[in-house]
Order: C-alpha cells, then sequence, then structure tokens
C-alpha cells in the first residue's frame, strides 16, 4: 500500500522547451530499455513489471497475484502553475471483492501518483486511480495515511480492456486535495498495481507519460 514513497530513484526525467514554448518537464513512453531509470518499491511481494510490445508499441504491463509494489522514478521539478500531467492506460477488470476504504483489501487495478517533497513525515502523495466503487471525480484518503490523497478518474470495469487517456492539472489537484498548503517540488512519479488483499490476479498497462509546465 503507497504510504511511503521516498526511497531513493534513479534520474530520469528531463526538461526542455518545445517549438511553442510549452516546457517539457518529463517523458516516458517505454521505448528505450529500463535499464535503471525506474525502481520497484516493495510493500508485500513484488509486482510484476515490465515493457511488452503491443501492436508494435512498446507500454509498461503491471501485473499483480497477491502483490504490492509499485514502479516509480525520480522526478526533480518546481512548483508551478498548470503544471499538466497526462497519460494513457487500461486494465483488464477489477476485482470484485476490493475496496476503496478498507486497508484489508484496499486494492487498485491501476493507480498512477505524484510524490512531493514535504521534508517531515510521510511525503504527500496525490494519487490518480482507476477505482474499485469510488465515484468518478471523487476523492479519499489512503486508509492508513491522510497525507495520500486519491482523485477518482474511472471506476469499474466497463472500460476494461479500452485504452483510456488522462490529462490533470496537478497544480490545481493539489489546491483541491492540500488546500492552504503550498505546492511543493514534485519529487517522483510511479505506478501502482496491487492485489495482496484480494488475492486476485490483475493486469494493467501504462503508456505515454508526459509531463508539462507552463
Amino acid at each position: 500500500m503507497l504510504c511511503r514513497v521516498w526511497v531513493i530513484f534513479i534520474w530520469a526525467g528531463w526538461s526542455s522547451v518545445n517549438a511553442a514554448g510549452t516546457n517539457l518537464c518529463f517523458r516516458e513512453d517505454f521505448e528505450a530499455p529500463l535499464s535503471n531509470r525506474w525502481q520497484q518499491v516493495k510493500f508485500e511481494a513484488l509486482t510484476s513489471y515490465a515493457t511488452e510490445l503491443v501492436n508494435s508499441n512498446r507500454v509498461l504491463v503491471a501485473r499483480a497475484h497477491g502483490t504490492a509494489s509499485a514502479f516509480a522514478t525520480k522526478l526533480e521539478i518546481k512548483p508551478a502553475p498548470q503544471l499538466r500531467l497526462s497519460w494513457r492506460w487500461k486494465i483488464d477488470g477489477c476485482p470484485t471483492n476490493a475496496t476503496d476504504d478498507g486497508a484489508k483489501t484496499f486494492d487498485h487495478t491501476a493507480r498512477v501518483f505524484v510524490v512531493f517533497d514535504t521534508w517531515l513525515g510521510t511525503p504527500r502523495s496525490i494519487n490518480y486511480v482507476w477505482a474499485n466503487h469510488a465515484p468518478t471525480n471523487s476523492t479519499f484518503d489512503h486508509p492508513r495515511s491522510a497525507r495520500t490523497k486519491f482523485i477518482t478518474l474511472r471506476t469499474g470495469g466497463a472500460e476494461a480492456g479500452r485504452w483510456c487517456r488522462e490529462t490533470r492539472d496537478v497544480a490545481a489537484d493539489w489546491a483541491r486535495l492540500f488546500p492552504g498548503v503550498k505546492l511543493p517540488k514534485l519529487e517522483s512519479i510511479g505506478v501502482f498495481t496491487d492485489s495482496d488483499g484480494t488475492r486476485v490476479p490483475v493486469t494493467a498497462w501504462y503508456d505515454d507519460f508526459v509531463l508539462r509546465g507552463p
């Protein structure tokens, strides 16, 4: 379960400016070998994370069966308004016995998280989740840490098997989830597919992460 993600990751972000002047802070399309750019963050047994070709396009595939580990890479991005994170993802389904509010069965086939440099205590994080039952656009806390916040982007298995694209304003989501707290530096980004509570095998696919600033 994602409560503490402050292990040392290998640097994988880069910055550049495109022709339109938009700042490209981070990009990952999983076409190049992962090497040690991304690392496992273990909570229980390790979820399998590997790149695979899908219709000639290489994507990250996560398979969990009674496992719980994140897969993350380090960022070093200064806080700024209108930080836009986009990606696409797909799932094979949601465990029918999983919950979004109970610690024992707090499993999710897919979630994307951003961890912030909040110095003291458990780092604050935003988790964009493909929820089991929570309504779309609802928010909730991790059962064990109010510093780990969730926003429901999709719910249940109705869209299972279909690639879905997401775009989020990270700064706006931070203000919504942590009102009155200044946006910190972005420390890492990752994905989390787990089923250690339900023991149900699940698979998620992730691709085309892009983070742009103003």
